[in-house]
């Protein structure tokens, strides 16, 4: 029964991940025959500043995304669990950027952002604070601009999930703490949080690793730029291939990122699985 499902992944997963594997061991142009030279791929990986600076830029991008998109969601989902009005409408608008495709959301918010003619220097200049600013031109605050494009396309999926954990909450645990006295925030935080925390564990684990791979959405912004200022481990691997045509050094860096995501997963699980045995 499994074989079919196997098989597939075997092929389209497998060996992949094998040719990934071996490329890393040469120096290879794209071209030609690859060279075998070892573990010199890695060596580079490992003491390039450049990779270095990308995996710090990737890490930044994947747990502060996932942080504050997480808290938002979950603000969010409270509300609309909490009965305010219109709750069907929020359901719908909140979800959806988490639709639209990621091409299409960078380059919405890459115009949006322009100095000049950007809906949002606009609405900075209508209330005062100037319409000049350069935010993806700027080193100081094109990964700030990423981090929020990340939040406002991933806080729709990670809402209606939390939501869909808080709607599994018995009613009569609030009746009863309604009954002692609790008000609806000493609810929130001593009976819906605790019981949506394996839920809120997987959605951040999940947003830290889309926000990690996020090349779609800063190559549409910022191509990795100004210099190498949001430049992502993604972003990295693309210009050490097609740029460069260093294909060995691009797949050795995808391993390293692979193999830190893997230990990332499985550590998230582990304590999502003790933490549901604790309780």
């Amino acid at each position: 029964m499994l074989a079919p499902g196997l098989i597939i992944l075997a092929v389209f997963f497998g060996l992949p991940i094998i040719d990934l594997v071996r490329t890393s061991f040469t120096q290879w142009p794209g071209i030609g025959e690859a060279r075998y030279i070892g573990i010199d791929n890695y060596v580079t990986a490992f003491t390039s500043p450049a990779v270095r600076e990308a995996l710090f830029r990737s890490v930044a991008l994947g747990v502060g995304a996932a942080l504050i998109l997480s808290a938002i969601a979950t603000v969010l989902a409270a509300l609309v669990s909490g009965g305010i009005r219109g709750k069907a409408f929020y359901r719908v608008v909140w979800f959806l950027p988490a639709i639209a495709p990621p091409s299409a959301v960078a380059v919405f918010w890459a115009l949006s952002v322009q100095p000049r003619s950007g809906a949002v220097n606009a609405f900075l200049g209508a209330i005062g604070l100037g319409r000049t600013h350069a935010w993806l031109a700027d080193p100081s605050t094109a990964m700030y601009v990423i981090i929020a494009v990340a939040v406002w396309a991933g806080v729709g999926f990670a809402f209606l999930v939390i939501l869909g954990g808080m709607e599994e909450v018995p009613v009569s645990v609030y009746e009863a703490a309604s009954i002692d006295g609790a008000s609806r925030i000493r609810q929130f935080f001593s009976i819906t949080l605790p019981l949506v925390r394996p839920v809120l564990s997987m959605i951040v684990l999940l947003e830290v690793i889309w926000a990690f791979n996020g090349f779609t959405l800063v190559w549409g912004m910022t191509l990795g730029g100004p210099g190498n200022a949001t430049t992502i481990l993604p972003v990295q691997v693309y210009k050490d291939a097609f740029l460069f045509a260093n294909f060995g050094l691009a797949a050795a860096v995808s391993v390293v990122g692979g193999l830190l995501l893997l230990v990332v997963g499985l550590a998230g699980q582990a304590l999502g699985s003790r933490k549901g045995v604790d309780e």
